[in-house]
């Protein structure tokens, strides 16, 4: 029954995706449009009071246009765990998946619950940079991180190496689908960075974890 409400709320949403609710038939030019709107409407999902907010975490209104109530589209989808993209080429917004889009673990799921845990931009590995990394541990502190993966993912692939410039020793990682172990590598200081791929079976929760900080997973992709 939660699920039917989800969907129905999401389908009204999507209403306003592009401007303030105008109908735009696909591939053609958007269009302005100067209207006057009731605003102060409270959204409440399942019981529970919607704060929407921009990209940047600021207050956005919810307003009335002709008997129907319009809400910020990343708002809502981003409050159902779902993330959002815009192709300007095509004037078209994605919720979730976007065609040809590769999307990064960090940015779509970041985790829940972690302990000595950071990402980055871009690390160097064996000479290389990599980009979209994360480091779980510090130094010689284990570090591991929680993902509420909601059984919307099938594989993770990344690139595994030693942190340029760190102590050379060995690192062990780990990964726990559903609290059990489903993959787990060693990797040598001296080693090239290596990819690899999980199978994440549609997991509701994933656990990495690493022994040794002086790795970095990079190009975290998840799909």
């Amino acid at each position: 029954m939660k699920l039917h409400r989800v969907r129905d709320f999401l389908a009204g949403a999507l209403t306003m995706a592009l401007v303030a609710g105008l109908a735009v038939p696909a591939g053609a030019a958007l269009a302005s449009k100067t209207i006057q709107v009731l605003t102060g409407s409270e959204i409440y999902v399942d019981g529970v009071k919607m704060e929407p907010t921009d990209a940047n975490g600021n207050p956005v209104d919810t307003f009335v246009y002709n008997g129907t109530t319009y809400v910020p589209l990343r708002a809502v989808s981003e409050y159902l765990g779902k993330n959002v993209s815009w192709d300007g080429a095509s004037q078209r917004v994605y919720i979730g998946e976007a065609p040809g889009v590769k999307q990064y673990l960090n940015t779509v799921c970041p985790p829940y619950q972690s302990s000595y845990f950071e990402s980055h931009a871009t690390v160097e590995m064996s000479g290389r940079k990599y980009a979209n990394a994360a480091q779980y541990g510090w130094g010689n502190k284990d570090g591991w991180a929680l993902y509420n993966l909601n059984g919307q993912y099938e594989t993770l692939s990344f690139d595994m190496g030693h942190l340029d410039g760190e102590v050379m020793d060995k690192g062990t990682l780990n990964i726990y689908l559903d609290g059990n172990l489903a993959f787990s590598a060693d990797m040598e200081a001296e080693d090239l960075p290596e990819h690899y791929t999980v199978d994440l079976h549609n997991a509701l929760q994933m656990k990495i974890e690493m022994t040794n900080g002086y790795y970095r997973l990079a190009n975290l992709e998840i799909d």
